[in-house]
């Protein structure tokens, strides 16, 4: 067991290396110039298979690091966390975000709407994204995203509008006169009223005046916050609100007590895997387990005895992401003792994903040794 003794404590700088960013660009039509955005990708992307399609999340106002930077900080402890699922992270910079963002009334298409709802969206399909699209803007593109998630209902999962303050009596309106939009997937974050004062005054006035409205969406009062600061106080509560319920789907698979003991006897292996195959949601969306939810559950039946069970969720890991090489490990552990051939099997595939899909994180070559020692022990 000293292979899986060394992998937990390294397992997490291979995860935690450093998203990779891509840097995506490409001639608009509706822009008629190039233009730039930066693909942040989740820490296990490369492990995936195509089956693996993560949620997008589309920050506007990219050319602020002010506002980009710490928002993206946001997400990844969210995610961190459990309380978001990982997402493709989608930075959108804006040349000027005035005449970009300017709203003349809902019908008029805005080239950044083209832009992002077309011509974006057919190049991130390279990356294998889901239908599970959140829209992101502050101030003058938090307006903007209101404007754009109202002509794509159908393209939007939900928005989050951090402080909006152009056209906002317009937009309220239109929401409010239409009655088959759920406007529970409309988010609405605003600041004091002496931080953020006209942008305030302005929410209380229409908030009066709609309260229905109001009710029906998701709200964030920064009662305390300047108006720069209201995305990073409230994009984690809005994000983990539109969430809801993505942290526990898995709570009663394989449920424990604080002795790590199973509380219930687990059913057959194939009724268990198809109660993971029922909680990977979110919403109405299809989402398979992430990394860590495999090791979590597998986890549990080992620490039970229940290696077959353990065998076959690490096998479920395989399948979801078949570059990742901790699986092939345990996979290896589990089946030691009852096919020496299908072991040998998983550990030179562990090996192998070790030297060829990872960087060259503190410890890795202390697991290759290892997987050496092992291969020497049983005379492989």
């Amino acid at each position: 067991m000293k292979i899986l003794t060394i992998l937990i404590l390294f397992t997490i700088s291979s995860l935690t290396y450093g998203q990779e960013i891509d840097t995506l660009s490409f001639y608009s039509v509706a822009f008629k110039e190039e233009r730039t955005v930066y693909i942040h990708k989740p820490e296990f992307y490369k492990y995936k298979s195509d089956s693996v399609k993560f949620p997008v999340i589309y920050l506007l106002d990219g050319q602020h690091k002010w506002f980009v930077n710490p928002t993206i900080s946001d997400i990844e402890y969210l995610r961190f966390t459990k309380e978001i699922p990982s997402s493709i992270i989608v930075v959108i910079p804006l040349r000027d975000r005035v005449k970009e963002c300017a709203i003349a009334d809902l019908k008029t298409e805005l080239p950044l709407d083209r832009f992002i709802t077309q011509e974006l969206d057919k190049k991130l399909k390279k990356y294998n994204p889901s239908d599970y699209k959140i829209l992101i803007g502050h101030s003058f593109s938090a307006s903007f995203s209101l404007y754009s998630f109202y002509n794509h209902r159908d393209y939007y999962t939900a928005v989050i509008a951090n402080s909006p303050y152009d056209k906002m009596e317009m937009l309220v309106e239109a929401f409010e006169q239409s009655r088959e939009l759920d406007k529970s997937r409309i988010s609405i974050s605003i600041g004091s009223i002496n931080k953020d004062v006209y942008h305030r005054k302005k929410y209380d006035v229409l908030k009066s005046q709609y309260p229905s409205f109001f009710k029906s969406i998701n709200t964030f009062e920064a009662d305390y916050s300047a108006h720069n600061a209201v995305p990073i106080t409230a994009v984690p509560t809005l994000l983990t609100k539109i969430f809801e319920g993505y942290r526990s789907r898995y709570n009663k698979i394989a449920e424990v007590d604080m002795e790590y003991n199973l509380i219930h006897k687990p059913s057959s292996m194939s009724e268990e895997l198809n109660k993971i195959k029922s909680a990977s949601k979110i919403g109405s969306y299809y989402y398979p387990p992430e990394i860590s939810d495999i090791n979590g559950i597998a986890s549990r039946y080992w620490n039970n005895n229940l290696e077959d069970y353990a065998a076959k969720v690490y096998k479920l890991g395989v399948k979801y992401y078949p570059a990742y090489y901790e699986f092939y490990l345990s996979l290896y552990e589990l089946t030691l003792n009852n096919n020496k051939a299908t072991s040998k099997e998983y550990l030179e595939k562990a090996e192998l994903l070790l030297t060829t899909i990872e960087n060259n994180w503190e410890g890795k070559s202390e697991i290759i040794e290892e997987i050496r020692t092992e291969k020497i022990k049983n005379g492989w």
